[in-house]
């Protein structure tokens, strides 16, 4: 057993993980801009990424155990490799920040009023850097613990509610948008899922060289578009459209609202502790993503000390930020005009490098 690899199954819900950070928080812009139709966009934004994971795929297997940023090292240097991997780790470590502002700021607002912004926020680094600093395949058990852990949390949420608060009237008329509006919806849930094509451009160097890797992100791919549709179509099938368009934290709200009797109330609570496991994940991933491709360029005994410096900068600039509404208007930001840019122009980088040392009659990447 290779500690230094993921396994099959832990592929699927890495995948599945990478996807849930940031659109786990601002999908109300998605039910704003779609309507009664974002739960559609929200299983087809998704799914569109496919296309662009087979082609970070088909540049692994011709060099496996390798992420796709050291092809663009061998073709064209390690001038550009370093430019890539530092506009990489900034894209993450922006990700970071912006997760961990939406996080507290429900946390500050629902349970924990008094507590400094910077105690939350610390608490979360430090878990998800004791998640990272381990044997990938143990890191890749953790994630694969947590995701099931809150895809559970979630649901039992709703579960209660949902035969006698659910009304199919707030789901009909579907298409109740504009083209365009639906059109902006789908492309910013693409955009906000670009996150998973940017995490599996890393993780493609802790994949096991077998043919079922191709399958096990398609499924983990699936898997988030149908949970986040369901989740979107609960939602609004309990609350309407309304709520989720002007409510930042509509799981949490419709959540407090449900009670059978004297004793089962207070379900907020596995709702704060899904949000609260989607936010230490999406950090680990954040972090093994700005880590792993950045850690080539210094002493293996420096690594340690990489990720804790690349975990205080997430920490810092979060503090700093301290602004919930400075994060959903920097998260639509790099939504709509950063992640799916970077990935194609990574993607292109590399086709183009393969094919210059393909034409150079082949080398090995160092």
């Amino acid at each position: 057993m290779r500690y230094d690899r993921f396994t099959r199954e832990q592929i699927i819900y890495l995948t599945f993980a990478s996807g849930c950070s940031s659109m786990g928080f601002n999908g109300t812009w998605v039910a704003h801009l779609a309507g009664r139709s974002g739960w559609i966009t929200s299983i087809i934004g998704p799914l569109l990424t496919i296309p662009f994971v087979i082609a970070v795929l088909h540049l692994s297997k011709n060099y496996p155990e390798h992420n796709i940023f050291e092809i663009i090292n061998i073709s064209f240097g390690k001038p550009f490799y370093i430019i890539i991997v530092i506009i990489n780790g900034i894209i993450n470590i922006i990700l970071g920040v912006i997760v961990l502002n939406f996080f507290t700021e429900m946390v500050k607002t629902y349970f924990l009023p008094t507590t400094p912004v910077w105690v939350i926020m610390l608490s979360i680094v430090i878990i998800a850097f004791l998640f990272v600093n381990n044997k990938i395949m143990l890191f890749g058990r953790t994630v694969e613990l947590l995701t099931v852990w809150y895809i559970i949390n979630y649901f039992t949420g709703f579960s209660f509610s949902f035969f006698k608060e659910f009304h199919f009237k707030n789901i009909y008329p579907i298409f109740d948008t504009s083209i365009l509006k639906f059109g902006n919806s789908l492309f910013f849930s693409l955009g906000s899922a670009s996150a998973i094509i940017l995490f599996i451009l890393v993780m493609t160097e802790h994949m096991p060289e077998t043919d079922g890797n191709r399958k096990g992100i398609i499924k983990g791919i699936g898997f988030w578009a149908f949970i986040l549709s369901l989740a979107v179509f609960i939602m609004q099938g309990i609350s309407g459209t309304e709520l989720l368009e002007n409510v930042s934290f509509a799981g949490v709200e419709i959540s407090r609202a449900i009670y059978f009797g004297d004793y089962i109330r207070g379900l907020e609570l596995f709702i704060l502790a899904t949000y609260q496991l989607i936010c230490t994940t999406g950090i680990a991933l954040y972090l093994y993503c700005t880590w792993i491709p950045i850690k080539k360029l210094i002493k293996e005994k420096y690594s340690t000390i990489l990720l804790i410096l690349i975990s205080i900068a997430i920490l810092v600039f979060a503090v700093k930020l301290n602004s919930y509404n400075k994060a959903f208007y920097l998260s639509l930001f790099m939504d709509y005009y950063v992640l799916l840019p970077f990935v194609v122009i990574v993607l292109i980088m590399a086709f183009v490098g393969m094919h210059i040392m393909k034409k150079g009659n082949g080398s090995d990447i160092r």
